[in-house]
This record gives C-alpha cells, sequence and structure tokens, in this order.
C-alpha cells in the first residue's frame, strides 16, 4: 500500500521551510504528497507544489484539493501542466466541488453539473487532447505528459460521476464501515455506467489518524460541519445530531484545519472517535483493516501542523507496518 499524505502549508510556516517538509516526508517513505487550496486559510498550493517538485524525487505531488470556481479551468489545467513539467511527470490534479475555498469568498460549490462540465474538460486537455468548456474549445499550449484526475466525493451523484469520469476517487465522509461501502458502491455504479472496470479507478479513503483523539478533532469537526448538510444522517450518527448541527454552526473558515481553532470544540471525543481513526496502534489497525474491507484500494492520512514526522513516525511504524 502506498503512503499518502495530505497537508496544508500554515501562515504561519515559511514558503521555503515547506520545500525542506516535503523533502523530509518522502525521506520517511511517503509516496503521494496531497496539499490542501484553501486561500484564505493557508499559503498558496501552487507555489507550495512546486517547491516540492525541486526538492523531491519519487513522490507524486498533487492539489488536495481545488475547485472549478475559484480559478478558471483552463488557468487549473495550465498550473497543473506546468507542475508536471516540473515534477517530471509526477502531478495529480486533485478537485472537488468546492468547500473552504469557495465558502470563504460567500459563494457555493460547484453543482455537479458543473463539476461533470469541468471534469470533461480537463479529462481532455490532461491527456494532450481538445476540451470543451462553456461552449468554447481549448487546447494547452504545453503538456509535458499526461495528468491523471482524482474527485474528491461523497455523496451519491458525485460518487457516480467520478465512477464515470475519474482516474481515482478520493472519499470523504465519516470513517464508517457502513458508510463507506455504500460510497464504494456509489462509486461503482458510475463505473458500470461508463462501461469501466474496476481497476481503471483507485478509490482513496482520506482519514485523519493519531494516538490522540484530540490531534483528530478538527479533522472531525469539519467531517461534522460537511455531514450536517447530507440529507440523512451515515448510520451510527443519530445520537450526535445536534453535536453536528453544532460543529456547522460555530464553522471558522479563516481556521480551516488548524489544530488551534476554536470550532473544534464543539465535537466530543465519542463524535471524533466516530469520524475518525484514534487510539493504540492495535485499534488504529483494526479500524484500517476493517474500512479497507468495505472496498477501498488505500487511504489519504490528512498530518495536522505541529510534529508531522512524529505522527508519520506512528502511521508509518506501529499501524500500516502490520496492517
Amino acid at each position: 500500500m502506498e503512503l499518502a499524505v495530505s497537508v496544508g502549508i500554515s501562515p504561519r510556516q515559511p514558503l521555503r521551510s515547506f520545500a525542506e517538509q516535503a523533502a523530509e516526508l518522502e525521506a520517511a517513505g511517503v509516496d503521494r504528497i496531497w496539499l490542501i487550496d484553501s486561500q484564505l486559510a493557508m499559503k498558496d498550493v501552487y507555489i507550495g507544489l512546486a517547491l516540492a517538485a525541486l526538492h523531491t524525487r519519487k513522490a507524486l505531488l498533487g492539489t488536495g484539493v481545488t475547485n472549478p470556481l475559484t480559478r478558471h479551468p483552463t488557468v487549473t489545467a495550465a498550473s497543473i501542466a506546468a507542475l508536471s513539467e516540473l515534477s517530471e511527470g509526477r502531478a495529480v490534479l486533485g478537485v472537488g466541488a468546492g468547500d473552504s475555498a469557495v465558502y470563504g469568498i460567500g459563494a457555493r460549490p460547484a453543482k455537479v453539473a458543473e463539476m461533470e462540465d469541468a471534469l470533461t474538460f480537463w479529462r481532455a486537455v490532461l491527456n494532450g487532447g481538445e476540451g470543451e468548456y462553456q461552449g468554447r474549445s481549448y487546447r494547452l499550449p504545453h503538456l509535458a505528459a499526461p495528468v491523471k484526475l482524482y474527485v474528491a466525493v461523497s455523496q451519491p451523484r458525485m460518487c457516480a460521476l467520478a465512477g464515470r469520469l475519474a482516474d481515482g476517487a478520493i472519499v470523504m465522509g465519516p470513517s464508517t464501515p457502513g458508510f463507506v461501502r455504500r460510497q464504494v458502491g456509489w462509486l461503482e455504479d458510475g463505473l458500470r455506467e461508463a462501461g469501466r472496470e474496476r481497476s481503471e479507478l483507485d478509490i482513496c479513503l482520506m482519514t485523519t489518524l493519531s494516538e490522540k483523539v484530540d490531534d483528530v478533532r478538527s479533522w472531525a469537526s469539519t467531517e461534522a460541519r460537511l455531514i450536517a448538510d447530507f440529507a440523512e444522517l451515515p448510520e451510527g450518527l443519530e445520537p450526535f445530531r445536534d453535536e453536528i448541527r453544532r460543529a456547522k454552526e460555530e464553522y471558522d473558515f479563516s481556521q480551516h484545519l488548524s489544530v488551534h481553532a476554536g470550532h473544534r470544540r464543539a465535537v466530543s471525543d465519542e463524535l471524533a472517535r466516530a469520524l475518525a481513526v484514534a487510539g493504540s496502534a492495535q485499534e488504529c489497525r483494526q479500524r484500517l483493516r476493517e474500512l479497507l474491507g468495505c472496498g477501498a484500494d488505500g487511504f489519504i492520512f490528512p498530518l495536522p501542523g505541529g510534529g508531522r514526522l512524529e505522527r508519520l513516525g506512528f502511521l508509518r511504524d506501529e499501524v500500516l507496518a502490520a496492517l
């Protein structure tokens, strides 16, 4: 199993230090580095990825994730194509409907139809062809190597869309086996609709993991906010309805995913453990085995700021090595 992590560049972190951090992550065994795109909460994603490209040799580098709204899709395509050249073919485009980056400017996430238009365009131009977007045709002036397309998903229609069009799915939502099974089923529905094989889609579960429940609380508050908008709560989360509502009401997008965010206090230990993976190495291994048994191919592990290499060591040596 490849080791994939998601990180952001904190406003307090010097950009030059992220270059060193990317090199340290690769040296520690990380195979994929996904960098968060949230322009009002973190430093620029493409500057960070460019620095990472110059200071790593093997790791795949991707946006984790961007969206079709804060940048025109042609701008995103040109940026990721430049990263592909700089990294010698190691770039991956991770996209979603938009969350903190979009809400932060008072906009709403892209609709499924808008996502389909953007994905169809990116799929064409990032494989060297001509793509159409909003009635106009475009072709990139330069593409060093094809770029794979991953889509962040949680609900049925977006899962099916990823199954039809994407190379990979970044599965968001509670780390509960029952809900993950449903999400994998929705992804497979999309594959069947498009006449594609299961092997054509890399399904990655996004879940944070730590020995300490307080380390995962900020991540859990983000998940709780997103779940608050689900048409129905996933099985087993009904007792936490009030907490989930409060997490949405108290969320501060300027502190998105910060381990110090005040809104993290809206989430109890019990809800944090339901939405993320926390506990002893043995407990974490058991949770991951259950989730892999639901049909996923692997994981993306968000690494909170501060002590990242120590957290990575626990994940790599005590959890994944014995999984």
